[in-house]
């Protein structure tokens, strides 16, 4: 989307590749949860690297006369699977760098393999802190870690919200878990009183014993760690039991799934995510593409296929160190929520991030 920024990169290559025979590709991977019930998230995300590809193939040829390759793999949201798909990328001939994975528990373990053949990997969707705790030099992120998250929410939550009481439930997942644990941290060190700390599993479907219980202790507040699925179910239960506390979830919940599970029973929703104009270029050449709004990880895994392209593009396609070497570098890049910079670590400095409400069966940003 943004190849125009990088015409001077591209401009030495195509002239260097005029007159040459046919090259082979460059091929970069995704890594998402293709099926299943996060199906749609990862649809989304494996959507939003394939613009990029197409934009960067169609307008400008590719890189140094190579067109890109994407190879999409699914990785179900699993830890297993997540190895398993890992394996397969890294033995992909010319493979340079992966955008993925989405879920942390899968990125965890997925990440090692990652390391072993140095291959780069830029996650738009795991922010266990875990991830970049590990002194792994090709692992990157462009989405918030969890305890900048769980520290954020928990301000908006106490000064915000002005909220008193709070109870607290998660999905029991890397991401689910690892989040509500900060959340229940900081809102502790803000003097706000966390009634009850729960977790559901995966899958349930039904919620109302645990928010009966939830009801009973009579919260200003309900923040749950997990997707979207499950917080579409758990607010909408919530509400037909009479629970007309605030609700308030993280990016995995700002999914159009959320929407329709809720059936217009959106007062008093707060749903984080990542600071972008809702009338970015992304976001509309996305809505005309694919016909609906992007998922939650899309506008990341846009940010991190750019970076991964004209890393790519800087490294001279040279290899895989070359690559990780420059993305490494980056910085101030033109994200679609605003500047990015990575850390010694590989986490973005100061990763955008706001919080939005329901309006007209979207999300839009919310205002004070």
């Amino acid at each position: 989307m943004i190849y125009r920024r990088w015409i001077p990169i591209f401009l030495a290559f195509l002239l260097a590749a005029c007159g040459g025979a046919t090259k082979n590709p460059i091929v970069i991977g995704v890594a998402a949860p293709l099926s299943g019930p996060q199906a749609s998230i990862g649809e989304d995300v494996a959507a939003a690297v394939r613009l990029s590809v197409d934009d960067l193939n169609a307008n400008v040829g590719g890189i140094d006369g190579r067109l890109i390759e994407l190879v999409e793999v699914d990785d179900e949201g699993s830890p297993q699977m997540a190895v398993t798909v890992a394996q397969k990328l890294v033995n992909t001939p010319g493979m340079l760098g992966v955008i993925g994975h989405i879920n942390s528990g899968a990125s965890l373990p997925a990440s090692n393999i990652y390391h072993q053949a140095n291959v780069a990997m830029i996650t738009p969707g795991s922010v266990n802190h875990k991830l970049t705790e590990q002194g792994f030099h090709n692992v990157f992120r462009v989405i918030g870690r969890d305890d900048i998250q769980g520290s954020e929410i928990a301000q908006f939550i106490a000064k915000t919200l002005k909220s008193r009481t709070v109870a607290i439930v998660h999905d029991k997942t890397a991401y689910g878990l690892g989040i509500a644990e900060y959340v229940r941290d900081n809102l502790k060190n803000l003097g706000v009183k966390v009634l009850l700390f729960e977790g559901i599993t995966v899958g349930d479907k039904d919620f109302r014993a645990l928010l009966t219980k939830v009801k009973g202790q009579k919260p200003d507040t309900l923040f749950f760690g997990g997707l979207f699925t499950e917080s579409g179910l758990l607010c909408s239960q919530a509400r037909q039991l009479g629970l007309q506390a605030n609700y308030v979830s993280g990016a995995g919940s700002k999914e159009q799934g959320l929407i329709d599970l809720l059936g217009g029973q959106n007062q008093k929703v707060f749903i984080s995510g990542l600071a972008e104009p809702s009338n970015s270029r992304f976001a509309l050449r996305f809505e005309k593409v694919y016909h609906h709004i992007p998922g939650p990880f899309a506008p990341y895994a846009h940010d991190a296929t750019e970076i991964l392209l004209e890393s790519i593009a800087k490294a001279k396609a040279k290899d895989r160190e070359s690559v990780i070497t420059e993305i490494a570098k980056t910085q101030n890049f033109p994200g679609l929520g605003g500047p990015i910079s990575f850390d010694a670590k590989g986490d973005a400095v100061k990763a955008p991030f706001q919080f939005f409400v329901i309006a007209g069966n979207r999300f839009v940003p919310f205002q004070k």
